[in-house]
């Protein structure tokens, strides 16, 4: 990936092999990333995105998720997004190789990314699970703005456990073939009271 290197935090291949450590029974979990400085340059260049509405309902009947937010899927490759990513690459590839046995074979490489904006008022995202192209961890970091993270068992919403997403905070969850796990967590995002600004980095199987 192209673009400087970002910094990050010299103690965060320690605290990203903990956290990978309890990920296969957690299912998502969220430890402090970015503080306002480093934050400050990515919200800029996230303002300057163009966006485009997300499709209001996906699915049908049972498996309908209603969605109210803003995309961006064009991150140029020198923008600071792609840096940001290439960093967390390397930190998790450091965390994996701490850990014994790792939970993945080998580090997940983060070829998809899309930066989401939610206005205050929101519905956010109804229960649903990320596509099965998605393999191996998501990473979604909260640059800016205040939403609740659920994650649930099912589509209807039930045993909803919040995940507290704070400005700055990285949100990891399995996605197929961590740990050897085969499913797909269910998850909802509600209660948007600040407009929120997210990097969501994904494994595309399907992207090459």
């Amino acid at each position: 990936m192209e673009g400087a290197p970002w910094p990050l935090a010299a103690d965060l291949e320690t605290e990203l092999a903990a956290a990978l450590g309890r990920l296969a029974i957690e299912n998502a979990l969220a430890l402090p990333l970015l503080g306002p400085a480093e934050r400050g340059p990515l919200v800029e260049a996230a303002e300057r995105l163009s966006y485009r509405a997300a499709r209001p309902m996906l699915g049908e009947g049972e498996r309908t998720v209603r969605q109210d937010f803003e995309l961006c899927m064009t991150v140029e490759s020198g923008s600071p997004f792609h840096a940001l990513a290439a960093a967390l690459e390397r930190a998790v590839a450091g965390a994996l190789a701490r850990l014994n046995p790792p939970p993945l074979a080998a580090p997940p490489r983060f070829n998809d990314l899309i930066v989401q904006r939610y206005r205050p008022g929101s519905l956010g995202i109804t229960p649903h699970r990320d596509h099965i192209r998605y393999r191996d961890l998501v990473a979604i970091v909260t640059l800016a703005g205040r939403a609740r993270f659920f994650l649930c068992a099912d589509r209807s919403g039930c045993n909803a456990r919040e995940v507290p997403i704070p400005p700055g905070s990285l949100l990891l969850m399995r996605a197929p073939g961590f740990g050897g796990l085969r499913d797909r967590p269910f998850h909802m995002l509600s209660d948007v009271t600040e407009t929120r600004i997210s990097l969501g980095l994904r494994h595309d199987v399907e992207a090459g």
